[in-house]
């Protein structure tokens, strides 16, 4: 199950599983993305659901996770990528002049839909004594980021979310980590960033955390853990 399924990181997260063999929960508020992820899925000769609806809706969550394991059997893998900063209402201020509506829109779509999301999937993976939950968290919760401390504080959020429930779910074979991406494309298009520490020179691509996602999907031995991916931008700014 990934969520945020219908473009940018999201689709390449639920192409790249789609790849290696897995069945796919579209999940995403788009119903023309999801279903335009679905179709290139299945593509790929595997089976993929659409579940259609905002994170923050916890009832149809739940709702669309029980159909999946009714339709699947199992949920193996939960991708907790759906998310975004008060840009996605045109509403990035200095903190001081935040709105109320707009901290809740933040922290409950990256924060509270993880939540959701994860309590929705958990039951069947204690139940297997299997599986591997994954959230999408953000450099900004590493160093911060100027006009979205929500989402600053949100995508900390989701790793301290990581670190104590890995600790409660061990005993039942479940890894749950988190990875914080740097500035990555999104519809094709890169973003003009300073130079960084360390940096390697290029925007990252939606690829490149898909990658890590996989990495970490084929691990058993690797929970409560964050991987920052971002070719070295968190390291500092350069003097270069």
């Amino acid at each position: 199950m990934v969520t945020g399924a219908g473009k940018n990181i999201g689709k390449e997260i639920a192409l790249e599983f789609a790849k290696n063999g897995a069945n796919i929960i579209v999940c995403d508020y788009n119903e023309e993305n999801a279903l335009e992820t679905i179709r290139e899925i299945s593509a790929l000769g595997v089976k993929a659901m659409p579940a259609v609806c905002d994170v923050r809706d916890r009832a149809k969550i739940f709702e669309y996770v029980s159909v999946a394991v009714e339709q699947f059997g199992k949920i193996d893998f939960l991708v907790n990528n759906a998310g975004g900063s008060a840009y996605l209402l045109k509403k990035l201020t200095r903190f001081v002049d935040a709105e109320e509506s707009t901290l809740d829109f933040v922290i409950d779509t990256n924060l509270k839909g993880a939540m959701h999301c994860t309590q929705a999937v958990l039951p069947s993976m204690i139940a297997q004594k299997y599986g591997k939950i994954i959230n999408i968290s953000s450099i900004a919760a590493v160093c911060g980021l100027y006009d979205r401390v929500d989402y600053a504080a949100a995508k900390a959020g989701m790793i301290g979310m990581v670190k104590a429930l890995a600790m409660e779910v061990g005993e039942y074979n479940i890894c749950v980590n988190a990875i914080s991406p740097g500035a990555i494309s999104r519809n094709g298009k890169t973003s003009d960033h300073v130079t960084y520490l360390g940096e390697n020179g290029r925007c990252g691509s939606p690829k490149d955390i898909a990658d890590a996602v996989l990495f970490l999907a084929y691990q058993d031995y690797i929970t409560g853990e964050n991987i920052v991916v971002d070719g070295g931008r968190s390291l500092g700014p350069s003097h270069r």
